[in-house]
């Protein structure tokens, strides 16, 4: 699913500055307008208005953006007025009703009508012109050119939506969006039981974004004892479409089923991938490692007599699976046979919440006749290739083989403007990593019984369907913005030549 053009949406959209950039800016233009005497009354008049209708309007207003609106309103109606005086004219409130009445209405859980007359009364607040109505034609046409609906999505609506969601933390609103749409598919969840770590793995995706859908997947996953999520082979149309879904996924994992016996490891190598494999009598663990590069891979490489594990461990902008290479690969890996053996274990899960790492580090130690190798299992969103490699010398110099993995976690993604998600490896405090591995590498191994169970379920996932909207939005989502801004400058122009 490209997302490229919607995450720069999203930082058009939702950039906003702190409280302590704002509130200076707002002492500092109630001042300008004292001083330029333009009717200090109209201004608190707005500010107040604008607070008292913030709770009726339900609009999602935290002290910060209400500062930084109050703000933005008051500086554009001094350089407004600065002008019309300079070309002659006299100031109308064009401006502050196209803003006022567009901003309210996606901020707001409310109606059109309700937040169009709350605008309507905020601008004319300021400015009690005829023209200033001409600001909210203006909003209303805006609002129609998003009211476009593509693979059965409003993209009004869902814009609306996931809005209230980012800005209030609670993912029911866009939820309900989903859930209206979802496919109800059949998949499964698996548990593989090595010593006392669990290794769970499911055929659906854990997003889409924050903390909507199955977007908690992961971290509902990881919150049961020494259990930790892996990535398979999946993609986004088999998002979980709620909280609720996602619970129906967790309590199905199944972690006691067949015992296994363990069979000495190898490694297949590929042009553009590294396949480690743990056999069993019964069943075999597969980590796909990208060599450069490695994201979502397609679900169609998950098998039956095998685990496949998608290690999301080389981060890059563009990924392009090679499908044939992964099928031969994998071939290649179920034909190759190897003996029984031993092997002896050790499990430590970590707390870790850095920007980059959304809650944990899971460290398996496998101890086996000839080699010893150790899976580093990273809760975030794929992993920058430098910094996998610098773990893999690091377990190399110690005598053990590194799988570095990462769980794909979504919780992260679209919480800051300043960037979409961080890889691990991005922030300086993911090296705590180093620290975990010292303790475990030097720690004692045990004997481990393996054990390996399947289930069935049946679960609302976004469906194909979704992933081409989204797709389809972030295009039409840039033309929008710039349709806004050019709109935006219209109404500042006539907001001053009226």
């Amino acid at each position: 699913m490209n997302t490229k053009d919607l995450e720069r949406l999203h930082r058009i959209a939702f950039s906003t500055p702190s409280i302590l950039k704002s509130l200076p800016l707002l002492i500092v233009s109630f001042f300008l307008i004292y001083t330029l005497n333009l009717n200090i009354v109209n201004f608190v008049f707005f500010a107040v208005l604008l607070a008292i209708l913030t709770p009726l309007l339900k609009a999602k207003f935290e002290t910060a953006r209400y500062t930084f609106f109050v703000t933005f309103v008051t500086l554009s109606s001094i350089l407004s007025d600065s002008i019309s005086k300079v070309i002659g004219s006299s100031p109308n409130g064009v401006f502050v009703a196209f803003l006022t009445s567009t901003v309210l209405y996606f901020v707001s859980d409310s109606g059109t009508i309700k937040t169009l007359i709350a605008s309507t009364l905020l601008s004319l607040t300021l400015y009690p012109k005829v023209e200033t109505l001409l600001g909210i034609i203006l909003g209303v046409a805006f609002i129609l050119t998003m009211d476009r609906d593509f693979y059965g999505y409003n993209l009004k609506e869902c814009f609306k939506s996931f809005l209230l969601s980012w800005l209030t933390n609670d993912p029911n609103y866009f939820e309900r969006i989903l859930l209206r749409k979802a496919e109800e598919v059949r998949g499964w969840v698996r548990c593989l039981k090595v010593g006392k770590a669990k290794i769970v793995t499911t055929s659906f995706h854990p997003g889409p974004i924050r903390n909507v859908g199955g977007a908690r997947l992961v971290k509902m996953v990881n919150s049961i004892e020494n259990a930790f999520y892996l990535h398979s082979p999946t993609d986004h149309s088999m998002n979980p479409a709620s909280s609720e879904e996602v619970e129906k996924i967790v309590k199905s994992i199944p972690c006691n089923g067949i015992k296994l016996s363990p069979m000495e490891p190898f490694e297949v190598h590929g042009e553009r991938y590294t396949l480690t494999v743990f056999p069993f009598d019964k069943l075999r663990l597969i980590f796909v490692s990208g060599r450069e590069c490695i994201d979502d891979l397609p679900k169609e490489l998950n098998i039956r007599s095998a685990v496949v594990i998608d290690a999301h461990n080389a981060h890059c902008e563009n990924f392009e699976p090679d499908l044939r290479e992964l099928r031969d690969l994998i071939e290649k890996s179920l034909r190759i046979k190897t003996k029984s053996c031993k092997l002896k274990c050790l499990f430590k899960k970590f707390r870790v919440e850095t920007n980059s790492i959304c809650g944990s580090v899971a460290i398996l130690v496998l101890d086996y006749t000839n080699c010893r190798y150790v899976v580093v299992a990273f809760d975030g969103n794929n992993v920058k290739l430098e910094f996998r490699r610098e773990i893999e010398r690091f377990c190399e110099e110690r005598g053990f083989k590194a799988i570095v993995a990462s769980t794909d976690n979504h919780s992260k993604t679209g919480i800051t403007t300043k960037f979409t998600y961080l890889p691990v490896g991005s922030d300086e405090r993911d090296r705590v990593v180093f620290k975990f591995l010292e303790e475990c590498l030097k720690g004692k191994t045990e004997d481990c019984e393996i054990s390996f169970g399947e289930r069935e379920v049946r679960v609302k996932v976004a469906g194909e369907k979704f992933c081409k909207f989204i797709e389809r939005a972030g295009v039409y989502g840039l033309k929008v913005a710039i349709a806004y801004l050019s709109l935006l400058t219209l109404s500042f122009i006539l907001s001053t030549m009226i």
